[in-house]
């Protein structure tokens, strides 16, 4: 039995709020992903970072959120098979890794392309957009190669054992929290700083990167807050991972704080689009016009076939040759 309530309320949260948030990220994310893909001209840098995000944000979410629904009613599989216990955190430790990170190379464009130095905006191109791209896709899963290494299943149990826990705790807070809000926090005060120097010299221009920084700026604040419960709560658990005695009240509170530290992370690959819509007139008007655009293709068009097809066909004799006129 239960010491406290918390098993109870994280069942309540998994089922419906996570559940609702898992929808809307996933619905968000493909609209993302559409509006970056078709938004080709022109195509910049930081579309192709936008869009590479999207994909990711839904894989992960794809590939991490379904589990928990599946464990709310039945046995979770980590706890029976020893390859999917490695695979299953690995592979949504790199796609988090990815996330955060092609944000980071979005705040580092941004700083490029509101420099005044020619050479140095060259650095903002598709070209090395899709280099470092690549560069993410390949670098993060090798540097979480121990993943699959150390992670082990004991008894019942799929988790960090040893001295890997005290790894693991520095290795997350210093690669997976404090580095990308650093990062992102230096390039996205200097772009910003270099945009409000330059005033009203350019107007297009101007405009695009006022859109661009504050889609990057409300980037950089999700994730600067949800790293915090996350950042926290691993820096707790590596204070206490000597107490061995513990009790069934403390356990359980230490299971929902990581819990509660992880649900707020979520919130990483669930808002982009919501972000995005609040915060940029552009990407609006391009969400509109897509939709506008599907709207008339589609829908309005299909609902006109649909009327003409339903009309009533008569026939009327012809007085000159006799032969049924057909008319509708």
């Amino acid at each position: 039995m239960p010491a406290t309530i918390l098993p109870s309320v994280q069942q309540i949260l998994n089922r419906y709020i996570m559940s609702t948030s898992f929808a809307m990220g996933l619905i968000g994310n493909l609209c993302c992903s559409i509006v970056f893909f078709k938004n080709s001209n022109p195509r910049t840098a930081c579309s192709i970072y936008f869009f590479a995000l999207s994909i990711s944000a839904n894989a992960y979410l794809l590939w991490s959120v379904p589990l928990i629904f599946y464990t709310l009613d039945h046995v979770d599989p980590q706890t029976k098979s020893l390859v999917y216990c490695k695979m299953r955190i690995y592979i949504s430790h790199v796609l988090g890794l990815y996330t955060r990170y092609l944000i980071v190379l979005a705040c580092i464009d941004l700083f490029f392309i509101t420099r005044s130095n020619v050479r140095m905006r060259s650095w903002s191109s598709t070209k090395i957009a899709y280099l470092l791209t690549a560069i993410v896709c390949v670098g993060c899963p090798t540097v979480a190669s121990h993943f699959p290494v150390f992670m082990d299943l004991r008894g019942s149990t799929c988790g960090l054992f040893d001295s890997y826990r005290y790894f693991f705790g520095i290795y997350q807070l210093v690669l997976v929290s404090l580095l990308p809000s650093v990062l992102m926090g230096i390039f996205g005060i200097l772009a910003v700083r270099t945009i409000h120097q330059r005033g009203t010299a350019l107007t297009s221009v101007r405009r695009r990167d006022r859109d661009l920084m504050r889609m990057i700026v409300a980037e950089i604040l999700i994730n600067i807050i949800a790293s915090i419960p996350l950042s926290a709560n691993l820096i707790y658990t590596a204070a206490t991972v000597s107490l061995v005695n513990k009790s069934a009240e403390r356990i359980e509170i230490d299971a929902f704080m990581n819990f509660l530290g992880q649900f707020i992370n979520q919130g990483i690959f669930i808002a982009p689009f919501y972000l995005f819509i609040l915060s940029s007139k552009s990407f609006r008007r391009d969400f509109q016009q897509i939709v506008n655009a599907f709207w008339f293709k589609y829908i309005r068009r299909q609902n006109r076939v649909t009327q003409i097809n339903a009309r009533p066909v008569t026939f009327t004799k012809h007085h000159e040759t006799g032969f049924p006129k057909t008319t509708i």
